[in-house]
């Protein structure tokens, strides 16, 4: 299964979901890789060379531009989940990573800058489904993470609202803007791999959601 987690917008926690999704679902049982775009950060590449040795393996793969489809393709056969941690740009690569994927989580903050840049992302990934659908392939699935919520914030919940215009499943699980989601991947971890027990909650219970979506698939 391949699943492409990336947005228009950068500073959104694409590679925090990315990497605590693929700590969780290793720790499941499920063999997992992730495939880094966003060469110019590397920042999946430099998690797993933080992580300590003795820890469940998790592989990176650096893939750039045409390739992209073909290594996707190739690690699918190998692995039970591949993870695309998308590039924050509109670019050829950002559209091969939605022709690429099997389903699309875009992670969104509730700030009104990333709606708009959601609404604009959104407006082409269903172009590029649309296009899929006419080569006969099958379209993409749609979901959204809620994600760096500040508690008792009034646009957490209008952000919320304004999605129900808009064809695309949202999580229930909300992830909260905490300290130890940065303090984890410093250390090559993910948060169920660490000390903090709410973080862990909330994506213990993100990652139940996720491996319903994809049985749905």
């Amino acid at each position: 299964m391949r699943i492409a987690i990336t947005n228009l917008k950068g500073g959104v926690g694409k590679t925090t979901i990315t990497i605590n999704l693929a700590v969780a679902l290793v720790h499941r049982g499920h063999t997992v890789c992730i495939v880094d775009t966003d060469l110019g950060q590397k920042s999946s590449m430099e998690w797993a060379g933080s992580r300590d040795e003795d820890a469940k393996r998790i592989p990176v793969f650096g893939v750039v531009g045409k390739q992209l489809n073909k290594e996707v393709s190739e690690l699918n056969s190998k692995y039970d989940l591949v993870l695309i941690d998308g590039t924050p740009q509109l670019s050829e690569l950002a559209e091969r990573t939605i022709l690429a994927s099997d389903m699309i989580v875009i992670p969104l903050s509730p700030s009104i800058l990333d709606f708009r840049a959601f609404e604009s992302f959104f407006e082409r990934c269903e172009q590029i489904n649309d296009l899929k659908e006419s080569q006969g392939l099958k379209r993409s699935k749609i979901y959204v993470v809620v994600n760096r919520i500040i508690e008792r914030a009034n646009i957490s919940q209008e952000i919320l609202n304004a999605l129900q215009n808009y064809q695309v499943l949202v999580f229930e699980t909300r992830i909260n803007n905490r300290v130890s989601y940065a303090d984890s991947i410093t250390q090559g971890l993910g948060v169920i791999e660490y000390r903090d027990k709410k973080a862990k909650s909330e994506i213990e219970s993100l990652t139940d959601e996720f491996e319903a979506a994809i049985n749905k698939l």
